[in-house]
């Protein structure tokens, strides 16, 4: 046994080397669909339009990295760092970012539709024309962010922390809001038929000229908030009444 000792130690020493190679080489990989990076530094890096789809790309720090109109479908970006990173126009469909942090980031014009963002914490990001429907978002913390005209389609908010935030003529059809804070954010001009608001706090909310239409704001808080112009036909009201076919700006 004292004789093998030497030899296990030595074998055991190699392999450790052999996988201590493995996964930099991984960080090494040049860009490709499928490709593991993870925990990998690829900051400031121009990957413009590459084919990153289906890659494991957890806990990856893409700060400042151009990936504009890069094909990520299905790619795992849960716990990624994500400041100053471009995605304008990039392909992200049933992509994840679940727990990642994006700080100052372009999503403008990217198609989004099925991803998830779960406990994800987003600041001054733009979502410009943005396609994000069916979109995950709970209990998600986005502050000081736009998402004007982007599609929003049955995406779910729930508890969610949107206080401040622009919606403006944002398509948000059949979109869940429940439980989420949205004070101060701006909804004017917003496409949001058959939405739901309930138990929402939306004090100091503006809906100016919105389309309420068989939306649901029941049980919301709405001190302070403004539906001047708002179309309210068979909304359900704060205390469960609905509004009557026809209904602009008040609830009748």
């Amino acid at each position: 046994m004292t004789r093998k000792t030497p030899v296990l130690l030595f074998c055991t020493v190699l392999c450790l080397m052999s996988l201590a190679g493995t996964a930099q080489a991984k960080c090494e990989d040049e860009p490709r669909a499928g490709v593991n990076w993870t925990g990998c530094d690829k900051s400031g890096l121009d990957l413009k339009g590459v084919d990153l789809s289906g890659a494991v790309l957890r806990r990856v720090n893409f700060s400042r990295t151009n990936l504009s109109n890069a094909r990520l479908q299905r790619v795992d970006l849960n716990f990624s760092q994500l400041e100053n990173t471009d995605f304008t126009g990039a392909r992200l469909e049933k992509a994840r970012f679940n727990n990642a942090r994006i700080i100052n980031s372009d999503f403008s014009t990217a198609f989004m539709d099925e991803a998830r963002f779960s406990r994800t914490e987003i600041q001054q990001s733009v979502f410009t024309s943005a396609r994000i429907n069916k979109v995950y978002f709970y209990e998600v913390q986005i502050k000081q962010s736009d998402f004007n005209k982007a599609q929003l389609r049955n995406a779910d908010f729930s508890r969610a922390k949107l206080s401040g935030n622009n919606f403006q003529k944002v398509i948000a059809e059949s979109a869940v809001f429940n439980n989420a804070d949205l004070e101060n954010a701006d909804f004017t001009g917003a496409n949001l038929k058959a939405a739901k608001f309930e138990e929402a706090n939306l004090i100091n909310a503006r809906f100016n000229q919105a389309d309420l239409s068989g939306a649901s704001i029941r049980d919301a808080i709405i001190d302070g908030a403004i539906f001047e112009g708002a179309k309210l036909s068979s909304t359900i009201w704060v205390k469960y009444q609905r509004c009557r076919n026809g209904a602009v700006g008040v609830c009748k």
